[in-house]
Order: structure tokens, then C-alpha cells, then sequence
């Protein structure tokens, strides 16, 4: 069979009948849709019908079928109308359709305190509404940095550390930079890319903390900072009297991104080897 497709499918006439035959030989036009539906129209309520070319136009109509065909034309428009507004969803859709629990934020999280000070306020992040923003994103330490860790058995910490044991466990919080944000809503392939990244961080923070201490996830947090590049800047992970913090590309060692996609290099290369 030929799998061509024909571009004037479903227009083309397969069987002229005679009467369409014999009019083309005596010059005479086939009418239109309306100019037959006027016609039947005319037949049934004995008034004079003309062409949708004629002198009565659109008036020859019976109101009935003029609102019928009004309402097939709009439902057409509506139906491309609403074609036209389906639109790539956005990261905060996607991240909320696998985490249904996660918090979503728009500021510079790039911040270096994210990682040095034991007592950077955390657990907003995991708080829907502006507090994170207004707090976090010009946030100042005051004062040395608080001790944090275990003196003669008894563990101590800051408030804020504290303040992480009532984030619900398993609660997820990422920190989007506004001029990413601003990028991925012009640009939904780079949304897909930026949920990429995040996706694979939680799954990877998951792996090597069970790697560390078997067990240790099933009630650990997670944030994730993008920065202005679009690359993770900031991440941490927390659980009741436990937090830990994972370099940014920006720092002297090799990001975890940067050994991933390495790694993964690699084994597509040894696969295409054999």
C-alpha cells in the first residue's frame, strides 16, 4: 500500500454523479453548503430562496439555521482558542506533581552562609509564603558562629538547627534564582533541564546518605538553591538533630552535577565500545 499522504485527501471527488456530469457540460455551478441549506430550507417553510452570492446573502437564512451554524462556527474557534492556551507546564507544576509536598521559592539563594553558619534559619524554606524570601535572601549573621555538635555526650545546637525538627519529615524545598524563573517561563526546554537537575539531586542525596548510614532517609528533608547560571549553588539535607550541606559548583572541588554527568560519559562510552 502507498503510505503517501495525500495533501488534498478528503477533498477530492472519487464519483461524480451524472447530474454533476451534466452540469459541468452546460456550464452551470454546484452550489455551496449554504446555498443548499437555504434551498432545503425554502422547501419546507415556502419562502424564496437565494445563493449565498445572491441578493438576499445571509438574510435568505431561517434564523434556526443561521444560529445553528453560528454555534458550530464558534465551537470551531473555541477549539482552537483553546489548543492555542494548552502550554508546557511549568517547573513548579512538575516538581509538585512528583513531590506533592515540596515548597516552592523565587529569590538568591547563593548566599555562602547557607553552608558556614549554623545558625542560617533553614527551616523557612520549608514554609509556604514570603518569610523565606524577606528573611533569607539578605540575610547577615550577627555574631560568632554558634557551636554546633556534642559537648562531654550532650548534644548542642543553635535554635534554627532546633527549629528543623518540626519540618514534617520528608519535606522537600527548592530556592529558584529570579532571573532563572524569568528564563524557564520564556523558555520551556530550559525548565525541563532545571527540573532534570533537581530531580537527579534529591534522588543522588537519597543514595549517598545511604550510603553513609543505612536507614537514615526515611525522614530527611531536602532543599535545593539554583543560582543565576541555572547550575545547583546551594543544597542541604536535614533530619531531627541532623543536618548536612553539599558544596556549589562555584567551590574548588568538582561539583556532585560535574561527577555525574562524567560518570555518565563514561558508561556511554564503554557501551558504544561494546
Amino acid at each position: 500500500m502507498d503510505s503517501t499522504i495525500q495533501a488534498n485527501y478528503g477533498t477530492r471527488t472519487y464519483d461524480t454523479p451524472a447530474k454533476a456530469r451534466e452540469a459541468k457540460r452546460t456550464g452551470t455551478q454546484a452550489s455551496s453548503f449554504l446555498d443548499m441549506a437555504a434551498q432545503a430550507s425554502s422547501r419546507r417553510t415556502g419562502a424564496p430562496a437565494a445563493g449565498m452570492s445572491g441578493l438576499m446573502g445571509a438574510a435568505g437564512l431561517p434564523a434556526g439555521l443561521m444560529m445553528d451554524l453560528s454555534v458550530r462556527a464558534a465551537g470551531q474557534a473555541g477549539s482552537v482558542e483553546a489548543a492555542e492556551a494548552v502550554e508546557a507546564p511549568s517547573l513548579e507544576t512538575m516538581l509538585k506533581a512528583k513531590y506533592p509536598n515540596i515548597h516552592y521559592h523565587v529569590f538568591d539563594a547563593s548566599s555562602g552562609y547557607w553552608r558556614t553558619r549554623n545558625d542560617y534559619p533553614h527551616y523557612l524554606l520549608y514554609q509556604d509564603g514570603d518569610k523565606a524570601k524577606e528573611t533569607l535572601e539578605n540575610w547577615q549573621p550577627n555574631g560568632a558562629n554558634p557551636f554546633y555538635g556534642s559537648i562531654d555526650g550532650r548534644f548542642t545546637a543553635p535554635k534554627e538547627i532546633h527549629a528543623l525538627g518540626n519540618v514534617p519529615p520528608g519535606s522537600k524545598a527548592v530556592v529558584i534564582h529570579p532571573k532563572v524563573q524569568e528564563r524557564m517561563e520564556k523558555d520551556p526546554a530550559y525548565a525541563q533541564e532545571i527540573y532534570a537537575k533537581i530531580d537527579a539531586w534529591f534522588a543522588f542525596d537519597v543514595a549517598r546518605n545511604e550510603a553513609v548510614m543505612p536507614g537514615s532517609t526515611w525522614d530527611m528533608s531536602q532543599a535545593v538553591a539554583i543560582g543565576e547560571d541555572g547550575n545547583i549553588c546551594n543544597a542541604c539535607s536535614s533530619s531531627p538533630g541532623r543536618i548536612t550541606y553539599s558544596k556549589s559548583g562555584s567551590d574548588d572541588e568538582e561539583s556532585w552535577w560535574d561527577l555525574r554527568m562524567a560518570r555518565h560519559a563514561e558508561f556511554m562510552k564503554l557501551a558504544a565500545e561494546k
